[in-house]
């Protein structure tokens, strides 16, 4: 046996069988590290679809806390964009803060609806930009991006400061940035926070400047021909509430059309005020913002302006 063991061919085998192995090995080693091939498939789209701004009402100090540490109600954005006369900000320039990839999902969005789609957070973008807006409540301040202030919203007052030159030039430039990445984003999907929750929230507020950033290409704004077109319409022959609930639900809001001016239509019609017609934030549907609701139906949604313009005939039982 040790003779065997010890022979020329046993050697001979043995060492072939060593190089056999280590063929094995190396032959392994290169398919469990083969680079994957890359074929790119055209049946796809972008998790993002929607831009969400909002204001925190917070200086830029509580905000970066607000935004980034943990908590029991924990929220984020993407993006942080400082306001330079806020004394908590001490950089030489204005930069934006990324807090979140945009291929995550931040907490911004909340409860929260836009054209059919709920849970916001998984379809967008957000971004905070620093302008301490407040509102009181009695002798309470009341916290804006909180979650729980909805009984506390009903009674209040709030104040609106302007959004600095500079910073709204850095927030121009980041949209921008943002739509390169994401150019299937359409203008009637960048809104405001308002816009997706009209129930709980104001911001960004009405000091924001909606018509300039439509000048410069981001998001959607009214003819100004269209809207007079309706107006003149709809002064000789007034729209019925239930057309305007079905045309505010038709652009992207969660309504539903019951033919009252109820607490959700009154929220709505304040978000939609808010975003389009500042100036008049009344909760009431007013000739003039049922005039821009309309013009902005036939821009961005055409295919349903027909049905939304035909007023149902009153039935005997609707007759007084």
């Amino acid at each position: 046996m040790d003779r065997f063991f010890s022979s020329p061919s046993y050697k001979n085998m043995a060492i072939g069988n060593v190089f056999m192995l280590i063929g094995v090995l190396f032959l392994s080693s290169c398919i469990t590290t083969q680079e994957e091939i890359y074929l790119p498939s055209e049946n796809f789209n972008s998790r993002v679809s929607i831009i969400v701004i909002h204001h925190t009402s917070s200086n830029f100090e509580e905000s970066v806390n607000i935004l980034t540490k943990a908590s029991s109600r924990p929220v984020s954005s993407h993006y942080l964009v400082p306001d330079p006369s806020d004394e908590t900000y001490t950089n030489d320039t204005l930069e934006v803060y990324k807090l979140v990839p945009e291929t995550e999902r931040a907490w911004h969005a909340g409860r929260s609806y836009w054209a059919g789609k709920s849970g916001l957070n998984d379809q967008s973008i957000g971004i905070e930009v620093v302008n301490q807006t407040y509102c009181t409540h009695g002798n309470a301040v009341i916290d804006m991006m909180s979650d729980g202030e909805e009984e506390a919203l009903a009674k209040r007052i709030c104040f609106y400061p302007d959004f600095p030159e500079t910073q709204m030039e850095v927030l121009i430039e980041l949209l921008r940035d943002i739509l390169q990445r994401h150019p299937e984003i359409k203008p009637i999907n960048i809104i405001g926070h308002s816009d997706i929750a009209p129930d709980r929230k104001i911001d960004p507020g009405p000091r924001f400047p909606w018509q300039r950033l439509y000048k410069l290409g981001i998001g959607a704004w009214f003819d100004d021909d269209t809207v007079v077109k309706y107006w003149e319409m709809f002064r000789q022959n007034p729209m019925p509430l239930i057309n305007v609930q079905k045309a505010l639900g038709a652009y992207g809001y969660k309504i539903e059309p019951t033919g009252e001016l109820d607490e959700q239509t009154r929220n709505v019609l304040r978000a939609f005020q808010l975003h389009f017609r500042p100036s008049e934030v009344t909760s009431e549907p007013t000739l003039d913002s049922t005039a821009i609701l309309f013009a902005l139906i036939e821009k961005y949604r055409r295919d349903q302006l027909d049905a939304l313009l035909v007023v149902d005939e009153p039935t005997q039982t609707d007759l007084p």
